[in-house]
């Protein structure tokens, strides 16, 4: 058995980044960016107006206001995207519309809205300051600033800016292909008739292949492997095309534990096999030349969290992601906790804000790892240090947020 830190260090040792492709970008939400994208111009690329209104002088708005208005006389109107040949000349002012390039001459623009006209006569009821109502070449983004640095995940923002740049297409991580397989007599599919007493529809599959897909990959459920090791042997072999394996279940010591033996007989080298943290002990990970296979415990708790703490770094790196191990945050503890053993501890919990500011964690009661509610219910997991003591409430303790947790703020 080794230690967490040990098992993170070599997980992230064998992780090579995965190549890259060039996608258009309606294509590129939620993949990870691989190269610098950067400015090739202002952007805004002009000096423009950000209203509706007209491009005045102003000195000639000297004194304006509600009750004593200025008129001026409207010389030409300039539409966005339209040539800028116009001139604001003394007394006079040019109709402008969002986003189009100032007439030479403007020093502010008035929104339309504290105008009143009638023909060519226009009465301006408020004064403006210098540039307002614009937005300057270069405001936004310089020439050759780095708008996206590669390793960001494109969420529609990215892809927007990205755009803004004149970029028609990126290039990202190629999705990693992951086959995932449950294992044991005792799961079953659901959409079946209920499973005799003794059995429980399988919910690793589903949980495993859904995390799988949340993270970037093109994740393939390929079944239930019954605890026999040719049924084992038939699913690792349709498994044979894909980068990665995640098998649950099998990776205890009990005598139908088959999956360790069935993965090293298949010629996978042992990289780690047993970990010193509850839950998630038994783990295994393995390489065949390129090819990963995480064998994961079979407590729907057990395989949730270790895909959160040993799997997702791993898959960050594989994918070029700036990330690097568990990253977490410190919070308030808002109850007693108590701890045995010498495994480092991952505690389901919820993390909130007090009303002082405040981060505050509180462990989910039952913190048994079959029980799945647990991680529906938390948006967090309190890392712990293996040991015997208590933690008081008030404690400032580590607590690695669930990405997931989204859905739940």
């Amino acid at each position: 058995m080794i230690e967490f830190d040990e098992a993170i260090k070599r997980t992230l040792a064998i992780a090579k980044p995965h190549p890259r492709e060039r996608v258009g970008l309606l294509k590129a939400l939620g993949r990870v960016l691989r190269e610098d994208v950067k400015a090739g111009f202002d952007i805004p690329p002009f000096d423009k107006s950000a209203m509706d209104g007209y491009a005045v002088r102003l000195s000639d708005l000297a004194g304006t206001s509600q009750e004593s208005p200025v008129t001026l006389r409207v010389t030409g109107e300039q539409p966005a995207g339209g040539k800028n040949t116009l001139k604001v000349e003394p007394g006079c002012a040019v109709r402008i519309m969002t986003g189009a390039p100032l007439p030479a001459g403007t020093q502010a623009v008035v929104m339309q809205e504290d105008t009143k006209r009638k023909g060519d006569l226009l009465q301006v009821f408020k004064a403006v300051k210098e540039f307002e109502n614009c937005a300057e070449a270069g405001e936004d983004v310089k020439k050759g600033n780095i708008v996206l640095r590669s390793g960001s995940l494109l969420g529609p923002a990215e892809i927007g800016m990205a755009a803004s740049t004149g970029k028609a297409a990126l290039y990202v991580t190629k999705r990693p292909r992951a086959a995932v397989i449950s294992t044991g007599d005792e799961v079953h599919r659901p959409g079946k008739p209920r499973p005799n007493r003794t059995g429980i529809f399988d919910a690793n599959g589903y949980s495993l292949t859904s995390l799988l897909t949340q993270e970037g990959c093109d994740a393939k459920f390929l079944g239930i492997a019954r605890d026999r090791p040719g049924m084992l042997e038939a699913k690792l072999a349709r498994a044979a095309d894909f980068d990665m394996v995640f098998l649950s279940g099998g990776v205890s010591v009990g005598d139908f534990d088959l999956v360790r033996k069935q993965l090293i007989a298949t010629g996978y080298k042992e990289i780690y096999w047993r970990v010193a943290m509850k839950p998630g002990k038994p783990t295994f990970l393995g390489r065949k030349g390129r090819k990963v296979v995480f064998g994961l415990p079979g407590n729907p708790v057990s395989v949730m969290v270790v895909f959160n703490v040993l799997v997702r770094p791993y898959l960050d790196a594989l994918l070029g992601k700036n990330a690097g191990g568990p990253a977490g945050l410190k919070a308030r503890l808002t109850g007693q906790v108590t701890l045995k053993g010498n495994r480092r501890q991952f505690l389901r919990a919820t993390l909130t804000t007090s009303k002082d500011g405040c981060l505050e964690v509180t462990p989910y009661p039952n913190q048994k790892s079959g029980v799945l509610r647990s991680m529906v219910e938390s948006n967090a997991l309190l890392n712990l240090e293996g040991g015997t003591y208590e933690l008081k409430p008030g404690a400032m303790v580590d607590v690695l947020p669930l990405e997931e947790s989204w859905k739940k703020n």
